[in-house]
Order: C-alpha cells, then sequence, then structure tokens
C-alpha cells in the first residue's frame, strides 16, 4: 500500500469513526458506551471494507443551506398549524410528481428525506428520475421549495453535476 493510499485509508478511518460517534452520541444522549464503542469500529470498518468515501461538505453553503432548510421547516409548521387550528382553512392534498434534476447519487439519497421532513409533505416513492410527494396543499409553491432544496443540497454535496 503506498503513502497516498495509507493516508487516505486513515483519513478515511477518522472520519467514519468521528461521524458515527457523533450520531451514537446524539441518539443515546451521550449513554451506553459500552455497547456503543464497538458498535462504532464495527460501522467504521463495514465501511471502509465497502470502500466507501467520505462526502466532503462545501462548508461555505453550509449556513445558506441550514437557514433555508429551517425557513422553510418553520414556514411550513406554521401552515400545518394554522390549517389543524382553523378547520376553514381549505385543504387540497395532492399527490404530485416531481423530476429530478441533480444526477447525484448522494443528492438522489438524501433529498427524500430532507423533503419529507417538511411540514406537510411526504415522499412515498423515489423512483429513478421522479419523486412522488403527498403535499397537504396542492396550491402552496412546494415545487420551487423541493426544486431550490435540491440545489442547494447539490452545492452542499459538491455534486459534480449541474441539476439541469
Amino acid at each position: 500500500m503506498g503513502r497516498t493510499r495509507l493516508r487516505r485509508a486513515v483519513l478515511d478511518a477518522g472520519h467514519w469513526l468521528v461521524l458515527y460517534a457523533v450520531f451514537w452520541a446524539l441518539f443515546t444522549e451521550g449513554q451506553g458506551w459500552l455497547f456503543g464503542i464497538p458498535c462504532v469500529l464495527l460501522a467504521s470498518g463495514l465501511s471502509l471494507r465497502l470502500g466507501l468515501r467520505p462526502t466532503r461538505l462545501k462548508l461555505i453553503v453550509l449556513p445558506g443551506f441550514l437557514m433555508f432548510f429551517i425557513r422553510s421547516m418553520v414556514e411550513g409548521a406554521w401552515d400545518v398549524a394554522r390549517r389543524a387550528l382553523h378547520p376553514q382553512v381549505p385543504l387540497a392534498p395532492a399527490w404530485v410528481d416531481y423530476p429530478l434534476r441533480c444526477d447525484s447519487p448522494s443528492v438522489r439519497l438524501l433529498l427524500p428525506a430532507l423533503v419529507g421532513l417538511l411540514p406537510g409533505t411526504l415522499v412515498s416513492e423515489a423512483d429513478g428520475r421522479v419523486l412522488r410527494i403527498h403535499v397537504l396543499n396542492l396550491q402552496q409553491p412546494w415545487e420551487p421549495v423541493v426544486a431550490e432544496l435540491e440545489q442547494r443540497l447539490a452545492a452542499l454535496l459538491r455534486a459534480g453535476e449541474a441539476p439541469r
């Protein structure tokens, strides 16, 4: 194994160890390390064995991405709460198709999960180039929000392909 490959393997191992340890700490509120350490080691080893490479984020894009995502979540939550508390506010639930514009596998994997976190939306199927989304109100501008989320996620993940 050459020096460059060894250095990359060590950096990747460190990345996976830190990432899985942070996940464990978040999900267990920092408890259960007697069981957590072997899990973190096994998950890291499996990631290395499968040849998974850590995704390098474009950190300069992260604040804008977070601001957009949090703003979208708050606006969606406010709309859902208003509709729940005022039954006279109309609902127009519908199933819609959203054609994916980015070819990045990382974006295609994460976008449905992020859209599902936005209040009033639920992705039921991610089939190739199309997301099947249930929206609470078809009259709301759901498509520009999903398109901007896809674009910002592609920028954050340094997806090589530009959205079409």
